[in-house]
This record gives C-alpha cells, sequence and structure tokens, in this order.
C-alpha cells in the first residue's frame, strides 16, 4: 500500500532521541499546610517523583515544587460523558526551596478554617489549613519520552502514560546536546502496548507552534538521518 504521509520517517534505531512532556491535571486539594498538601486526582502518582503544584487566587499563583510520598486508589467517579475513572489520594511534601512561596501563598488567600486550635498547634511547621481560593489548582507532572520515529511533520513516541486524543501538550526533543527543541504537540494517535506486564504506550504526535529556530534544528537533524540513511544502503550494495 502506497505511504500517503507528506513527509518521510525515519525510525530511529541507532540514535537515541529522548524528550520531554509538561502534562497537568486539575485536582482537588483536601488539605494543606507549610509542609505538604493531601489531595484527590483522577490518576496515580508515582512515590518519589517530582511534581509541580500551581495554587493561586484571581490576582496571583504560585508554582511549587513537590514529592509525592504516597498514594493510594480510593474510589472510582463516572464523569459526565458516562466514562468511569479510577481516584486515588496522594500526600505530597513541599522541596525546601518552596518553603518561602508557600509562606507567600498563605498571607495572600482567606483561610477560613484552622484546625490548629490552640497558639502552640499555630507554631507548628505543619499546622493544616482547609482552604478556599477561587482560582484553579493545577497539578504539572513533567514526563520523559522515547522517540521512536521522526518526520518533519511529527513523531511517534513511547511512554508509561497514556494520553487524551487530539490535546495539545508542551513538549521538547533533545536533538543536539541536550540542547531542547520546544513545541506544542497534538496527540494524533495511540496504541497500548504492554512490556514486562505493564502498560505503555505507542503515540503519534504532531509538531505545532515550532520556532523558526526549531524548524530549522529538525531540518538539519533530518537531513542527517537521510544521509546516514543513504550511507548504509550504499554500504549494502557494496557489500
Amino acid at each position: 500500500m502506497q505511504d500517503k504521509r507528506r513527509y518521510k520517517r525515519y525510525k530511529l534505531e541507532l540514535i537515541e532521541v529522548n524528550g520531554k512532556m509538561s502534562l497537568a491535571d486539575k485536582v482537588e486539594i483536601i488539605d494543606i499546610s507549610l509542609g505538604g498538601v493531601a489531595l484527590r486526582v483522577d490518576r496515580r502518582l508515582n512515590p518519589g517523583r517530582e511534581y509541580l503544584l500551581k495554587l493561586g487566587d484571581k490576582t496571583k499563583s504560585f508554582d511549587l515544587k513537590c514529592i509525592v510520598v504516597r498514594s493510594e486508589l480510593s474510589g472510582i467517579e463516572e464523569k459526565v460523558s458516562g466514562e468511569r475513572v479510577m481516584i486515588y489520594t496522594a500526600g505530597m511534601k513541599f522541596k525546601e526551596e518552596s518553603a518561602e512561596q508557600m509562606r507567600d501563598f498563605f498571607k495572600s488567600i482567606e483561610l477560613i478554617k484552622s484546625e490548629a486550635a490552640t497558639s502552640d498547634a499555630d507554631r507548628r511547621l505543619d499546622v493544616r489549613f482547609h482552604i478556599h481560593t477561587p482560582g484553579e489548582k493545577i497539578l504539572n507532572y513533567p514526563a520523559q519520552f522515547k522517540v521512536k520515529e521522526i518526520s518533519l511533520s511529527g513523531i511517534r513516541i513511547e511512554t508509561d502514560l497514556s494520553l487524551e486524543m487530539q490535546c495539545l501538550i508542551p513538549m521538547g526533543l533533545a536533538l543536539h546536546n541536550d540542547n531542547f527543541v520546544h513545541f506544542n504537540g497534538r496527540v494524533a494517535s495511540i496504541r497500548m502496548l504492554e512490556e514486562n506486564g505493564q502498560p505503555r504506550y505507542d503515540i503519534g504526535v504532531e509538531f505545532c507552534d515550532l520556532s523558526e529556530e526549531g524548524k530549522s534544528q529538525l531540518n538539519a537533524f533530518i537531513g542527517y538521518l537521510a544521509m546516514m540513511e543513504e550511507m548504509g544502503k550504499n554500504n549494502e550494495a557494496d557489500a
């Protein structure tokens, strides 16, 4: 069958190209303190992994680095679409560099209820509050992927995370010396694989919003792959 793709795809069998993507979910915060946060989210968070929690109100937001200390399945909920999703509760501790931002966050919002009843409790570092803020609470987590194929229009990647069709995700490719080419990737196809009993996903991604510099780097890399492929064919013919 004739390949109708606009641009030729190159398999990355001898060259390893890795990338990163920035994923985000809206979450429900159960409670929060200067030391950490408990929340509900519709995917399992990996203990020991670093995530970025964005907290804020209408006027100001804070990006706080967190480490997951626990993640447990707590139930199943049904979306408006009828799809059933698993809900997890997770506990996260803030990294030391986020301590000052956390203090600023508490100053910037109205604390509507405190579990601390005494002044001694108020002075504890881990005193917890129930908070109310009209802004979004967003959990952002960097994820890694391996590039299996690449063309001028997109990539085929392998990752342990399932993505939604047609969604746009901020992504980056390390094509040369860990200098990332950044772009938004549109998910065009998804196929689930299995490796050692664990699910993995083969995902087709279309390049969107590539800068002129990014296009130039991509063109140079594709040109290099084309040259290497041609050299391989010539070597086979001479053999």
